[in-house]
């Protein structure tokens, strides 16, 4: 993806740059004496599968003021979306004025086939002179997530259940469609109208995405389960009722 940044240094070299140069290997390039002094995102945590299509994020920068154009070979607000370093940005879009304010604002896409983790969204503003010139702004970053979605099921059983017998919580924890084995997962119990949950085991699945875990049966209520996820994993968690005789 070409960025703001790139468009810049692009109008001075006159060559198509890499994608997301952020600073680059460029002329020198000094610092405009307007500043993005406010930054924002529609969202910025996602949760979306490896197959899912693209969605819509709003970004608006204010700045201390309007970027200059008069006499200028390039003039632009963006913001680029990476991951780990600034040099390679996942997308990257121009900001376009709202009206004669000093707030711009744009849209890009944040996608299933980016790779779940952690990003950083640059906002910055650039310019080039006629005598070849480049001045950019600061760079305010803001933090967005992907996560792929996880499912777990549970099904304590049997039910009903025999005061002082054993019951078996058992599930699966998937996440995006496969298996997740050596996941660890909460199991709470609530009795009947208790308010809160109380943790009784934690355990972890197997092979096969499977957890098992058997506990004596003393009252009706109900049981859950719980996955906390990670960084580039979404939470999960299931429950079940089981009434005791």
């Amino acid at each position: 993806m070409k960025s703001v940044r790139a468009r810049a240094l692009a109008a001075l070299l006159a060559t198509v740059p890499a994608a997301g140069l952020l600073i680059g290997a460029a002329p020198a390039q000094a610092a405009l004496t307007v500043k993005v002094t406010k930054a924002s995102l529609s969202k910025n945590a996602f949760v979306l599968s490896k197959k899912a299509g693209c969605t819509n994020v709003t970004a608006t920068a204010t700045l201390s003021a309007p970027l200059p154009t008069a006499g200028l070979l390039y003039s632009g607000v963006g913001v680029d979306l990476y991951a780990g370093t600034a040099e390679d940005a996942t997308t990257s879009k121009e900001l376009t004025r709202v009206g004669t304010s000093n707030t711009y604002k744009g849209a890009f896409q944040v996608c299933g086939k980016y790779a779940p983790g952690k990003y950083s969204a640059a906002f910055y503003g650039g310019t080039v002179d006629k005598n070849e010139k480049v001045e950019l702004t600061n760079i305010v970053v803001k933090p967005l997530t992907i996560k792929r979605p996880s499912k777990v099921t549970l099904n304590a059983s049997p039910e009903p259940v025999k005061k002082g017998k054993k019951i078996t919580a058992k599930g699966t924890l998937k996440v995006d469609g496969k298996v997740l084995a050596g996941a660890k997962v909460k199991i709470y119990f609530k009795k009947s109208g208790a308010k809160s949950y109380t943790l009784k085991a934690t355990t972890t699945t197997n092979s096969k995405g499977v957890f098992s875990k058997k506990f004596t049966a003393t009252k009706s209520g109900t049981w859950k389960v719980a996955y906390a996820g990670t960084g580039t994993k979404a939470t999960a968690s299931a429950t079940d009722a089981v009434k005791v005789k």
